[in-house]
């Protein structure tokens, strides 16, 4: 696996994710140079894909530690007195988001999709890696911060980019690179929003991802390829 093509994927979302336009990008270059398509997939920001990738022969997914970056904007100690956010809590967060990562993929993919989650390369396994990046949390939980009765109510909990990449286990070639922006996670209502709210709604998020990933393999098992 190439881990320059990942870190390059990876500093392209990120720089995406605060230009107010994507009509020519570095991921368009990048993807392209690796001999990658674009293709539509309902319900994604991008997906590129190798030409001809079958994903048929893959029943096992070998799911790497996903990664977590914060929006270089995020600064919550900035916005209130009440937030006293250090690096344990920014730990913590991206600890909790990479645990719930990995249990929603293995809820969607192997308890409710029949797909092994494996640790070791074979000819027959998928290597997932994945990484979100520019997480931008509107209202972390401050119930450990201060004793004071605060409650802050926003639209949405914030937003977050995927970015994905799936190889043969085996070879590493790359098949598929997803890209994803999700903003207003909350839907656009008036909620309380603290650790629990904001979870949840991360949570609806990677979980609609693991659906896409699971549509997508059980549509080329399907079609034979």
């Amino acid at each position: 696996m190439s881990r320059h093509s990942f870190a390059y994927a990876l500093a392209a979302a990120m720089f995406l994710s605060g230009c107010a336009t994507t009509a020519k990008s570095p991921i368009d270059d990048s993807s392209t140079h690796e001999g990658l398509v674009r293709a539509e997939v309902k319900g994604v920001d991008a997906v590129y894909k190798k030409p001809a990738a079958n994903l048929s022969a893959y029943d096992k997914i070998l799911l790497r530690p996903v990664e977590v970056e914060f929006s270089k904007n995020w600064k919550p100690e900035d916005d209130s007195v009440l937030y006293k956010m250090n690096k344990p809590d920014r730990e913590k967060i991206r600890k909790d988001l990479a645990d719930a990562f990995a249990d929603v993929f293995k809820q969607v993919l192997q308890e409710q999709g029949g797909y092994q989650l494996v640790t070791e390369p074979a000819r027959d396994v998928l290597e997932v890696e994945a990484a979100i990046v520019n997480l931008y949390i509107n209202a972390p939980d401050i119930s450990m911060q201060t004793s004071a009765r605060v409650r802050t109510y926003t639209t949405d909990s914030g937003e977050m980019t995927l970015i994905s990449e799936l190889h043969d286990s085996v070879t590493g070639t790359l098949l598929a690179r997803i890209y994803d922006r999700r903003q207003d996670m909350g839907g656009g209502q008036w909620q309380w929003t603290d650790s629990v709210t904001n979870s949840a709604d991360a949570r609806r998020e990677i979980r609609r991802w693991a659906e896409l990933l699971k549509k997508a393999l059980d549509s080329s098992r399907a079609a034979g390829g």
